[in-house]
């Protein structure tokens, strides 16, 4: 387990393992326990006994607004998808039955069941298909792209639904809402314009992501009161789910039949007049003959892949691939090649132990590219895993920090710790590497008067080293949006209050302040107050803030008095405090979480603030539509339909400034 450990955390990079993971409790000991803190990025199922291993996803959204897709999620290739990857275990109809359901330690959710699917909100499955829950058993899916991520959620949502229920709530969506939310659900009914506040657009994907069907229908219910009446005497039970079916079918879900009559149409040629026309059958789902219990299936395969420069630049033609494969988390094979003049790479006469897992690497400008990890099949004897790899820059100026969160703890009447979380980015296409070995890639300022720092991940003197004015990072960082994490604490002198002043070292577009509420107030112009939040069984007060340009600074006004019960990270060890400060990155991400769910969909309908800064978002959703288009990622039509939407509204913008 411990070489595993060590080997993977050379080539994986360190991300903040409280983020990967809904809950925590006794498999964060472990964690810590086991010195372990690397990333099993795999679409595998852990085996029984793996709960010490931190498996976390390699691909961040660079805010909390990327979770939500831009473009409508294709249910059929969402269907193929979890076929694949879900139904071992969810069950081909979702009702937690998979061949490997009885495999593991804990029951399978059952997607298809209404109790589950009713309180399910898009956005949460959506990042725990990018997260993982191992907690439960469940891996993340970095092979999957967000689009993809999306499919299988909406697919996943809609095996809980019925054409015939669809039908209904069409009809009475007709009757009951079109004259205000419009017929197509867009907000735009004929009644619209004489509300107090216009009618929620239901086809827009964020209101839609971030609403369980039980909230819709608690709306419908409850009314929302200036402009929407409540329904509750009106419609039955069954009329108001009818319409629940019927609203989440405009944006995520399809009907069971629409599906089978899709892929049936699919499999249809296009043939000539008089041709013989030949109709292919999907094959069926097959699942490996179970062996005897001990015993594991052992044959020869084949392990491929390719080598691409994601900077655009060459390939080296000399490039050593290693392969690496484990047997219970031990190292039991080690296997090098060269590249072939088209960049692929092949490892043949492989022993392909049931359960062996695999990961290809290789050395390219100093930092080392892995591949994702994989898991030997049960059947098909071919693996491919494909690599990466970057050009460098030394440039730290393309770093930013997509959200920096603060958590304040009143250690004692004389002491304050505060810790601090970055999520950040590298916004170039190469590697951010250090100019001279030893020295940091990237630079973190403190303020005057910290003492006792200490990092969730290293040390000073071991990844991070220290500079006159705070400490600085020699990790190498790739590109990609919130890939790059540091949480670390330090503490500032105390009496009963503190001006915090802290240099900013990168751009910072926004910030995130949670205090234990009950012993400390903040104050600062920077700052929005966002109330009370609970997470993971402790109250937090919540403060935003906007975006920091290098060389400002962040200032906060602390004030308040140590609180009887009040939470802290401090017990008096390290092993505690990596423990406090899991939970403390815990509750920053779900109340960053609860605070964009909450505030994106309400401001959908207001007046924009600032023209100019919405523009910005609008013009960026532009591009990456284009971008998703060209990859192909995206049917032309959905794709135009898409782009003129965001062009109304830029549209409305100017006409409105």
């Amino acid at each position: 387990m411990r070489q595993l450990c060590q080997r993977l955390q050379r080539f994986l990079p360190r991300l903040c393992f409280a983020q990967a993971f809904p809950c925590l409790g006794t498999l964060l000991l472990a964690i810590v326990l086991s010195g372990c803190s690397f990333s099993l990025a795999a679409d595998v199922t852990p085996p029984p006994g793996a709960s010490d291993i931190v498996i976390s996803r390699t691909q961040i959204a660079s805010s909390l607004e990327d979770i939500y897709p831009l473009v409508p999620p294709d249910v059929l290739k969402g269907k193929a998808i979890y076929e694949e990857k879900c139904a071992p275990c969810h069950g081909i109809n979702g009702d937690g039955d998979g061949p490997r359901a009885a495999q593991l330690p804990n029951s399978v959710p059952a997607l298809s069941d209404l109790e589950v699917s009713r309180q399910a909100v898009p956005a949460q499955w959506y990042l725990i298909v990018t997260n993982g829950n191992l907690d439960r058993f469940m891996p993340p899916f970095p092979s999957l792209s967000d689009s993809q991520r999306w499919d299988v959620v909406a697919y996943a949502l809609s095996l809980s639904t019925s054409s015939a229920s669809i039908e209904q709530g069409a009809k009475l969506y007709q009757e009951y809402c079109a004259a205000c939310h419009g017929v197509e659900g867009k907000g735009d009914g004929p009644q619209a314009s004489s509300l107090a506040k216009p009618p929620t657009n239901l086809t827009d994907f964020a209101f839609s992501a971030s609403r369980s069907a039980f909230d819709l229908y608690s709306s419908i219910v409850l009314g929302l009161p200036p402009s929407m009446p409540a329904f509750a005497d009106q419609l039955s039970e069954e009329e108001r789910w009818a319409i629940v079916a019927y609203l989440q079918s405009l944006t995520f879900t399809a009907a069971p039949e629409e599906l089978q009559n899709a892929a049936m149409q699919a499999t249809l040629p296009v043939s000539s007049p008089g041709e013989a026309t030949v109709t292919a059958t999907p094959a069926p789902i097959t699942t490996p003959t179970p062996l005897p219990q001990g015993e594991t299936r052992i044959g020869k395969g084949m392990i491929k892949g390719r080598v691409s420069n994601g900077s655009g630049g060459q390939v080296p033609p000399d490039l050593v691939v290693t392969l690496e494969g484990y047997d219970d988390f031990e190292p039991v094979l080690t296997v090098t090649t060269t590249l072939k003049s088209d960049n692929s790479f092949l490892f043949e006469q492989v022993e392909m132990r049931e359960g062996r897992v695999f990961l290809v690497y290789t050395e390219y400008g100093g930092t080392t590219y892995t591949s994702d990890v994989a898991v030997a099949p049960a059947q098909d004897a071919s693996l491919d895993l494909p690599l990466v790899i970057y050009d460098t820059t030394t440039d730290p100026s393309v770093i930013k920090c997509d959200r920096l969160h603060l958590f304040l703890d009143l250690i004692d009447e004389s002491t304050l710790r505060i810790a601090q979380l970055y999520i950040m980015s590298n916004t170039s296409n190469k590697t951010l590497i250090a100019e001279r070995p030893g020295q940091p890639t990237v630079r973190f300022k403190l303020p005057v008067g910290s003492s006792n720092l200490e990092f969730q991940d290293g040390a000073l003197g071991e990844r991070y080293i220290q500079t006159p004015d705070g400490f600085g990072d020699t990790a190498s960082i790739r590109p990609g949006a919130g890939n790059y994490q540091v949480l670390f604490a330090f503490t500032m002198p105390y009496n009963r209050k503190l001006e915090l002043v802290q240099p900013v070292s990168m751009p910072i577009d926004a910030l995130i302040v949670l205090v234990p509420e009950g012993n400390l107030k903040v104050r600062s112009p920077l700052l929005r107050d966002e109330g009370k939040r609970n997470a993971e069984g402790t109250t937090y007060h919540v403060y935003s803030g906007g975006s920091l340009a290098v060389g400002e600074e962040l200032r906060l006004s602390i004030s308040g008095q140590p609180g009887a019960g009040s939470f802290s990270l401090s017990s008096g060890s390290r092993a505690s405090l990596m423990i406090g400060l899991s939970v403390f990155g815990l509750a920053l991400i779900l109340a960053g979480i609860w605070f964009y769910r909450n505030t994106r969909v309400e401001e959908l309908d207001e007046e924009p603030t600032e023209t100019g800064e919405n523009l910005e978002v609008l013009l960026d959703a532009i591009l990456a539509l284009d971008d998703q288009y060209q990859s192909g990622e995206l049917p032309e039509e959905a794709y135009l339909e898409r782009r003129a939407e965001l062009r109304a509204k830029i549209k409305e913008l100017k006409e409105k400034s």
